[in-house]
């Protein structure tokens, strides 16, 4: 999955994001980290589904077209198209993401954010202040994680529409420019909360790829 992120972000579009994220720490003290992952989950039984719907479309309709009822052609059939379907979901996000149920993307991404901010260190600032910007390229799916040391300075409506700006502008083919424009909107509410500090170091790398 990872080239669903080489393909998310270009080179100049990551320069763009950690210009933003840079621009943002001479706002705000908080640490701002965007996080750009290929998928949330590898999803096998997408896979499976794929193949099990493809093999059995596939062998009705040819012993159909066939006139025949023999129980090996059917099989056959459905074991060749079976397995066309199974790599062509393996291969294929945009057919995969077909057999993954809306659900269960939500909550694989929402289970998958917040692993990632522990895991990649967002709880050890020193105020607790830092916040996750999570994008999941397979499922387009966005989660915003902020830290308890954020609790009051980013209301669940900022986030909120922070996350629905975001999840647009990256339906509309914008997501450099749209990460840019989260990252802004959550220095400036963070901003009047943790304003800059003389001693403050970049605790968290300023964009994140997986």
């Amino acid at each position: 999955m990872r080239k669903l992120v080489d393909g998310f972000l270009s080179p100049a579009d990551r320069e763009a994001v950690v210009a933003a994220v840079g621009a943002a720490e001479k706002q705000t003290s908080a640490e701002i980290v965007p996080m750009v992952v290929g998928a949330s989950d590898d999803y096998p039984k997408a896979d499976l589904a794929c193949a099990v719907v493809v093999g059995l479309t596939a062998g009705l309709l040819l012993c159909l077209a066939f006139g025949t009822r023999n129980l090996w052609f059917f099989l056959l059939f459905f074991g060749i198209f079976a397995l066309l379907g199974f790599e062509a979901a393996k291969r294929t996000p945009a057919i995969k993401r077909l057999f993954v149920a809306r659900d269960r993307a939500l909550a694989e991404t929402r289970q998958a954010a917040q692993a990632a901010f522990f895991n990649h260190g967002l709880t050890e600032t020193k105020a607790r202040n830092a916040v996750l910007i999570y994008v999941s390229v397979f499922e387009r799916l966005v989660f915003i994680q902020p830290d308890t040391g954020l609790a009051g300075a980013l209301e669940t409506r900022t986030l909120d529409a922070a996350t629905a700006a975001l999840t647009l502008g990256i339906a509309q083919g914008r997501q450099a420019a749209a990460l840019a424009d989260c990252v802004d909107t959550l220095a400036s509410h963070l901003a009047p909360h943790f304003p800059p500090a003389d001693n403050d170091t970049d605790e968290i790398k300023n964009l994140i790829l997986l």
